[in-house]
Parts: structure tokens; sequence; C-alpha cells
């Protein structure tokens, strides 16, 4: 801001996610501007010629109101609008806005405003006041046209074609400090590595970002789509620190999926616990159509047991199923999937507040008997097959409780099973829930997978919706998930291509050799 004679100067500028035509509709409808930004209390267009618009204002600059009448000229050549106060509170008011086409396909909105109070007796003092506080109120303003911008973006999209939307975004997150280190490791190009300490309050302190681009997915038919993994500065230890903070972050990675134009945004591994403890006012501060992924991370977790015990030969209708965090959206949708084709259930749950409700779920599914536990440990004693599908930091399962010959799907995220050293040579653990791909997933963060061409469900889902165009909340809320929809997304996901992963313990693949030696050795 600078300051001569009395005169002030103000800048400022904003990536709009438009282009130059659809950010110039925007600006020229200034009896629009009260609507979405309140700070203008009115706004009337006197006359509108060709190029030039006369309008009266009022504005409320932090509890000062300010009124003028503005005559705007628009030069559409040139994508600018230079505007000045022909009358009003301030001797001198006019400045221009001008449009510049930005990289990211997006433009850059510059604008320049010169000012005068006009109080000669106050003007040292008032002049610096209201300059300052017009430099909030037109960053403000700036804000608000993104906000109505990515509004008209998605407005309205489950119900029409989507034309100025398209691809996905999925946001993830390390799943401990070590995780996050790793990360900023393998980006140091040899230099040495800072503390831990100051790379985790580096890491909260930042906002969400691009990791990578995903160019041209390309699906088993030949069609692709294109994508961003965005990393959300959270850590699971913040959900129950500051479970808002962390929501407030997830949020502000939606956004920036939004500004990237993207028609569907998958929240991975924490960051969809934290959307779904705040439910639909969760989805009241995004725009973009939001989905777990917990379909089809459900059906792939239940096609994954069924192989299983076709491999280790059990009859899966004489079998005990232990299902950990039964009572959560995955856990429930995998008692579904397998209601009606095994012979007892038993949920655990860290409260019991949901057994009432998982127990009447499965019951109107199939004739399979259910029990609870609140105690992993002697829920897993008897298990013929466990399913993993609490998401925890820590270890749940003491897999020398497992019986021999017991299956084990570890879908949690970190998957604290299917990676720990273990020396049972009489059981089966395999990473569930996961995908095998048409193509490589290339990106620079460490998502703990064999391959590149392995990924979980919950990416997965919003690749495959991407490429079917279905820009929807897909998956959301809690108990959901039908058997009809799981067989749904298996159907499109299988049409491009996205498979059942096979079986690996920790990042080593599993042959049916193997799978035969462990039978084996548990009889």
């Amino acid at each position: 801001m600078e300051k001569s004679d009395g005169l002030y100067s103000v800048s400022a500028s904003r990536v709009l996610p438009a282009n130059r035509w659809q950010v110039l509709r925007l600006l020229t409808r200034v009896q629009d501007f009260p609507r979405y930004f309140p700070s203008i209390l009115e706004c009337k267009v006197l006359s509108r010629e060709r190029n030039r618009v006369v309008s009266s204002w009022l504005v409320e600059m932090e509890k000062i109101p300010i009124s003028w009448k503005e005559e705007g000229i628009l030069d559409r050549r040139q994508f600018i609008i230079r505007f000045r106060a022909l009358e009003g509170d301030l001797e001198k008011f006019e400045g221009c806005w001008k449009l510049v086409e930005h990289p990211s396909g997006g433009t850059e909105l510059f604008l320049e405003v010169t000012l005068k109070v006009g109080i000669p007796v106050f003007e040292v003092v008032a002049g610096g006041i209201i300059a300052n506080k017009v430099q909030s109120y037109f960053e403000s303003l700036l804000k608000a046209f993104e906000d109505e911008l990515v509004r008209r973006r998605y407005h309205g999209l489950e119900d029409r074609t989507p034309k100025n939307v398209s691809g996905f975004a999925v946001i993830g997150h390390p799943y401990n400090l070590g995780h996050l280190i790793n990360f900023f490791e393998a980006h140091q190009q040899g230099r040495a590595i800072q503390s831990p300490e100051f790379l985790a309050e580096i890491f909260e302190q930042t906002p969400p970002f691009e990791a990578d681009a995903i160019t041209e997915f390309r699906s088993l038919n030949g069609k692709t789509v294109n994508g961003s993994f965005i990393v959300c500065n959270i850590i699971p230890d913040m959900l129950d620190m500051d479970i808002g903070k962390a929501v407030r972050k997830v949020v502000d990675a939606c956004k920036l999926a939004e500004r990237r134009g993207f028609g569907i945004v998958a929240l991975g591994g924490f960051t969809s616990i934290a959307g779904e403890r705040y439910g639909d006012d969760f989805l009241k501060m995004v725009r973009i159509p939001v989905t777990t992924g917990n379909t089809l991370t459900a059906a792939l977790a239940v096609e994954q047991v069924k192989k299983a015990a076709q491999l280790m030969g059990l009859d899966l209708s004489k079998a005990r199923v232990t299902i950990l965090g039964g009572a959560g959206d995955i856990g429930s949708a995998c008692a579904r999937g397998l209601a009606d084709k095994v012979r007892e259930i038993t949920v655990t749950s860290r409260t019991g507040k949901s057994f009432g409700w998982i127990k009447r779920e499965i019951a109107k599914v199939g004739k399979a008997k259910v029990r609870t536990s609140l105690n992993n440990r002697d829920a897993i004693k008897n298990a013929d097959i466990v399913i993993a599908a609490a998401s925890a930091h820590k270890p749940i399962v003491d897999v020398a409780s497992l019986k021999p010959g017991a299956i084990v799907c570890d879908i949690g995220y970190p998957k604290n099973i299917s990676y720990s050293p273990m020396d049972r040579q009489d059981i089966l653990v395999f990473s569930g829930g996961i995908c095998e791909i048409p193509c490589e997933f290339k990106n620079s963060f460490d998502h703990g997978l064999p391959t590149e061409k392995i990924l979980y469900g919950c990416f997965s889902e919003a690749i495959v919706l991407a490429l079917e165009e279905r820009f929807e909340r897909y998956s959301w809320g809690k108990g959901n998930i039908t058997k009809e929809k799981m067989a749904e997304i298996l159907g499109m996901a299988a049409k491009h291509g996205f498979y059942p992963a096979p079986f690996f313990w920790g990042e080593k693949l599993l042959s049916d050799d193997e799978i035969r030696s462990i039978r084996a050795a548990s009889l």
C-alpha cells in the first residue's frame, strides 16, 4: 500500500477457477454481488450502455459504511474494466480490474485502486485506516468471487451432464510421524533431514497441497481421465487431539480439488473419518461431490475373503466370521455382504452403542447368527475369518490368539496387521479392500503398496466414478452401503479393468502355492 499526497494505492490479485469470459460475466453483473458478498449492502445499476455502466453502491467495510456512485468502462478486447467514483464519501476512488489467463487454466484477476478520503483535518489518520479497510474489503471480495464460481461449477451437478468439471482428486495423508519423515527424506535429494519436531510443526502449518498430478489414467476400454493426489496435512493422532481442526484441514483439501475443477474427490484414510463424524455439516462446507470410497473397499474385501476361503479349503457356509470395527461403515458393509453366506458373524466395537443397530442390519439381509463383543482378543479366538475394518494407528490384533487356518483380511489404514512381523506359518494374513488397476498410479507418496498397479479401494472408487462421469456422493454416511450397491460398483470397476488385488502380506505377493503351504501347515 503506497501513499503520495494523500493518495493511497491498493492492489490485490487472486487466481479464479474459471476462464476469462466466465470471470468477465461475473464482474459485469454487479447487481448480483450483494447475494454472495454480504459486505455489499446495496448495489443498483442506474444505467447500462454497451460498454458503460453507472451504478450506486453502499458498502460496509469493517463497520464503516461507504457509499458512492460509480462509472464502469469495459474493454472486452483487453479484458479490462476501469471504474471511478462520480460522487460519494471518498474524494477519489478509481481503479481497474484486469483479467489474465493463468497456466492452471483459470484466470488471474488483478485489481489496482487509487483512493483519497478528502477530510483535510483528518486525512493523515483517516486515510490510512480507510485504505487498510479497502484493502481487506477487496481481498475478501476476490475470495467471494472464487466461492461463487465454485458454487456455479458444482450447482445441480448430479442432475445434469457435466461440462465444467472432470476427473478425480484423492486425498491422503501420512499414517504417522515416521511416514511423514520418510516422505520428506525422499525429496531431500541427498541433503540432511531436519529434526522430526521441526518437520511435524511445518507440516501442520502447511495448507493441503497437490503432491502429484495424475495425467491420462487409462481405463481398460481406452478412456482416460486426469486427476490429482492431494496431501492433507494431518496425521491420525490429530483426530484424537482436535477433531475440529482436522476437519477444517480436510475441507481445505476438498476446496483445493474444487479450484482445480475435478468432478469428484475421495477421502482416503483417516480423512474419511473426519468427514463422517461431521456428516451433513461437512457436506455444507464443500461443493465438490465427495466419496469415502467405502463401497468399493468393502466389496473388494468380501470378494477377497471368498477367494481366500476357497484357497484355504474353508466351507463358507460353516464359517465363523469376526469383524473388528463391524459397526463402522466398511465393517457393517462387509457384514451385509457375508450375512447370507456364512454361519456366524461376531461384530466388535469400542463402545457397543451400535450393536443393536448392526444386529438388525444383518438380520435384514441374511440368516447368519450374530454375536457382539467389546473384546477383540476373545472375539477372534474361534474365528475362521477375521476382517479388521477398524482404522487404528496401533495394532488391534494379537496374531498369537488366532486359531490355525484362520484367514485375516486387513482393511484398515494403516494396515497394522498385514505389515506386522510374525512367525505364524499356519494362518493367511493379507491386505484387503485393495484393487488391481488397469495402469500405473504414479506418484511420489509412499502408499505402502507393493506395486504402482495396486491401489486402495477408496482411491479406486473415485477413479471409476470419474471414468463413468458419475459425479455424486456415492459412498457417504454410515450404513448406506447395500449389497446391490456393492455389486454395482464392482461391475463398473471391472468394466474399466479394476479387479480385487492378488493376495500380499506386507509388500510380498503371496502365490497360490504359498497359500497352499499355509493351508497344509494349519492341518
